[in-house]
């Protein structure tokens, strides 16, 4: 089936658009004439072609606000009993300027071909990860689609809000940092000249900071382009060797550092216990939710230590156990664990884990940027302080000679 877009005049006059899957432009015609409909133009949507979907999601990336609203959107009409391949139509027609738009209308002519909702949305791995698509399967093996949905939407919410915090920590320290560089840059290859050539034509000896100061002026204004060259080369290197043959070692780098490696950490396990909560809670088995929950960690040593922590767990081992024999989760995680298989209740405790750590991810990046945005300044501070004594104690020198 293909996707069409028409216009058509009803009954009363009033041109209506819209979009309609059916086996040919005639049929879609038919189906129109069959609502009492005119049609006065019909095309092949461009939005819905199946074969260009993923290549069309590739080329314009979908926005993931986007995903996470027909999550929402396919949750609300799921639970209020409405046919899986209707919320797929009635969820595409909200996404008209989206690439999404046809992706879903790909997914309902394959569900309406037979296939499962989980299988149509695996057909564009470039939109639905595998983590969203193994919670659709899970909630329709447990019957619990649409709460399933709900659920993953409000997960999605929640890491979204997350990635904006540690964007918003992340942008003001590197902005002021760019600022130090640049103030730095300019006081050295414009001021510090100029100033170094009213000395030189007096002949005095200058200070050894003075001295240092024009040094280092000198150095970057004959070598600047090809420092700028070097630490680009650098960063494309260091680049290629994190995200390749160097990813566990830089990853298990992050995790030692003193702040940071803790924030990291429990961010990562707050991601890992959300998403198994819900796993569990709709039914999907422990193993299993280990095993999918793993997609969501960036961090490769964490993601290769639940892998171990899973082939303990399918060999009898408790997941708690599991978890504490890696050693990178936190102990809170494995003792709420703990508590949830003696109660058992594990999923309930997974969340609760998520949520407290969430809440110290939320603290702890409040205080780091506390003390590293003065830090900052600081530094800034200090570098134009310095520059400025390198001007300014010859002039001292000066005066003080002359009397």
């Amino acid at each position: 089936m293909e996707a069409f877009d028409y216009a058509a005049i009803d009954s009363a006059g009033t041109r209506r658009t819209g979009t309609l899957m059916a086996e040919s432009a005639r049929a879609a015609r038919d189906q129109l004439r069959a609502r009492r409909l005119t049609p006065v133009e019909m095309r092949a949507s461009r939005q819905g072609k199946a074969k260009d979907s993923d290549e069309a999601a590739g080329k314009s990336r979908i926005k993931r606000a986007h995903i996470t609203r027909a999550a929402r959107q396919l949750s609300i009409l799921i639970s209020a009993a409405t046919p899986v391949e209707e919320a797929l139509r009635i969820t595409a027609l909200q996404f008209e300027r989206s690439r999404l738009r046809g992706v879903l209308l790909d997914a309902r002519s394959r569900v309406m071909e037979g296939a499962r909702l989980s299988e149509a949305l695996a057909g564009h791995p470039k939109v639905f990860d595998p983590l969203f698509t193994a919670v659709t399967a899970a909630g329709e093996t447990s019957g619990q689609l649409g709460p399933v949905l709900e659920r993953r939407a409000d997960d999605m919410e929640a890491s979204d809000a997350i990635r904006r915090k540690v964007l918003g920590a992340v942008v003001y320290p590197v902005l002021l940092m760019v600022v130090a560089l640049i103030v730095t840059v300019i006081l050295l290859t414009l001021v510090v000249p100029k100033v170094a050539e009213q000395f030189t034509v007096l002949g005095e000896e200058l200070p050894a900071l003075t001295r240092a100061t024009i040094a280092a002026s000198d150095f970057l204004k004959a070598n600047g382009l090809f420092l700028l060259i070097g630490l680009a080369v650098l960063y494309a290197a260091f680049h290629v060797w994190r995200r390749g043959p160097g990813r566990a070692a830089w990853d298990g780098f992050k995790l030692r550092l003193p702040v940071l490696g803790r924030i990291i950490r429990n961010l990562e396990a707050a991601r890992f216990s959300r998403t198994i909560a819900g796993l569990i809670d709709a039914g999907t088995p422990a193993l299993s939710a280990m095993e999918t929950a793993r997609h969501t960690l960036s961090n490769s040593v964490m993601n290769a230590a639940v892998g171990d922590a899973a082939a303990r767990v399918r060999e009898g081992t408790a997941i708690s156990a599991a978890l504490k024999a890696t050693g990178v989760f936190p102990p809170l995680v494995v003792q709420m664990v703990l508590g949830g298989e003696r109660a058992g209740d594990t999923g309930t405790m997974f969340a609760k884990s998520a949520d407290y750590l969430e809440g110290e991810f939320e603290a702890a990046t409040g205080v780091f940027l506390s003390l590293l945005e003065p830090l900052i300044i600081i530094l800034l501070g200090g570098i134009v302080l310095l520059i400025a004594a390198a001007i300014f104690l010859p002039i001292l020198q000066l005066n003080t000679l002359s009397f």
